[in-house]
């Protein structure tokens, strides 16, 4: 079995960051020749999860870092987004209803409703003062 391929990368947790993560995962991911949809689901995840630090889990007045590491193994990949902002627990956030209309609909939630439903898996651990977020993708067709 082959060794498992890391790497890291640490980025403002500002919206502006994006375009380095985005440079970065698509680096990291194209050697990996993932099938188009499952490159496009990394890099819409990574996306969100970002934007979500960025608005949510620093003060406006004190903002942080968000660290990323990727991790490739067996055909699978796995995203690893790691704060130091304010605990919470993303999946413990009710799903939208998608029934009611959008107009009628609270604001926010989709994000975190298209990573779970595009990710083979999603889990989150608070360690220490650390909000920890893991995406796995297998990138097998």
């Amino acid at each position: 079995m082959d060794a498992p391929e890391t790497a890291t990368l640490t980025v403002p947790a500002r919206r502006e960051a994006f375009a380095a993560l985005s440079a970065w995962l698509e680096a990291r991911l194209a050697p990996l020749d993932p099938p188009p949809k499952a490159r496009r689901q990394l890099l819409v995840a990574a996306d969100e999860i970002l934007t979500n630090v960025a608005s949510y889990a620093y003060p406006p007045d004190a903002p942080g870092e968000l660290q990323v590491t990727l991790r490739h193994a067996a055909g699978t990949l796995s995203l690893t987004f790691a704060d130091r902002g304010l605990p919470y627990d993303p999946l413990s956030a009710p799903p939208p209803d998608l029934t009611i209309p959008l107009a009628e609909r609270a604001p926010g939630g989709l994000g975190l409703f298209i990573v779970r439903k595009t990710m083979d898996a999603v889990a989150y651990r608070r360690d220490g003062d650390r909000n920890l977020l893991t995406l796995t993708k297998r990138l097998a067709p």
